[in-house]
């Protein structure tokens, strides 16, 4: 019987490094950046790569912007948006809603927590949400999101809703397929395989998808949102854990209430996209902690 040779030897003692493993979650398997983070450990030991937490906005450093392509959206931004517009205005929703809306998410939307949930124009965006899936899913309505909306006046009617719900979902399909073929062997090779995150310092997590609010914000960037997974307020800091929710975008893709190349004056700085809560139970996936912030899953 012949000697195993020194390859053979390797084989039976090694294990895939920290960054590998991580790497090979199925969120991260086709994503441009966590490939980058990858390629950057030449040891094939260091441990996962999370961008520490900082204060003020969260941005994504200039080596995620590269690997993102974000200058894509960028040079995109003004006719996307448009076309949004177009396309919402065709079905009817009054002009002086859709500027409302617009004007909304570009200015009270990154403004901070407190105008973000709480100020009257998007607790009436809310609302517009809250009396659709009454409408709708009245089965599921509200089952799934923490905060309920009570007493605020909607700014949409139901059927205006859909249609904003229906110019997202159908200008994601038209134009995310060319970012994934701008991306090339970089990335995904479809959208099925183009992931969203949210990162949220947990106190808990249920086995089934839950919102805090009826608005949430996901993210094709992945610094960003490992800082806002470490974010915590004195009330949590030792009771929760830095946390992140990934899925294929087509999982959110139909609750999809703005994504920011589609809003005029949006920043585009984390490439968001704000979700209305799910309207049917969807299974948390534990992926397991990584890089010091635990990773779930859906679909």
């Amino acid at each position: 019987m012949s000697e195993p040779n020194e390859y053979d030897l390797f084989l039976q003692t090694w294990e895939p490094g920290a960054r590998l493993v991580h790497a090979s979650l199925p969120q991260n398997l086709s994503d441009p950046f966590s490939r980058k983070r990858l390629l950057d450990d030449s040891t094939g030991s260091a441990p996962v790569a999370r961008t520490p937490f900082a204060q003020g906005q969260k941005v994504m450093a200039s080596e995620e912007t590269i690997a993102r392509a974000y200058e894509f959206f960028r040079e995109r931004h003004v006719r996307w948006s448009a076309e949004f517009r177009d396309y919402v205005l065709a079905r009817n929703v009054p002009e002086e809603k859709l500027d409302a809306f617009v004007t909304s998410f570009a200015t009270l939307w990154i403004d901070g927590r407190k105008r973000r949930q709480d100020s009257p124009e998007m607790l009436a965006i809310k609302a517009s949400i809250r009396d659709f899936d009454r409408l709708c899913r009245p089965d599921h309505a509200g089952r799934f999101v923490i905060n309920p909306i009570d007493g605020a006046v909607p700014l949409f009617t139901p059927t205006e809703m859909a249609a904003i719900f229906e110019a997202n979902n159908g200008l994601i399909d038209a134009f995310l397929p060319d970012y994934v073929d701008h991306l090339g062997d970089d990335g995904p090779g479809s959208l099925d395989d183009l992931y969203v995150r949210r990162g949220v310092y947990m106190p808990a997590v249920d086995r089934v998808r839950r919102e805090l609010h009826y608005l949430s914000s996901y993210s094709l960037t992945l610094g960003p949102v490992e800082q806002f997974a470490q974010t915590w307020t004195p009330a949590t800091q030792g009771i929760g854990e830095p946390s992140i929710f990934s899925a294929p975008l087509p999982a959110i893709q139909h609750r999809v209430v703005a994504f920011a190349p589609f809003i005029a004056g949006m920043d585009l700085s984390q490439l968001e996209f704000v979700v209305a809560p799910p309207i049917e139970e969807m299974p948390l996936q534990d992926d397991g902690v990584h890089g010091g912030i635990h990773e779930f899953s859906f679909r």
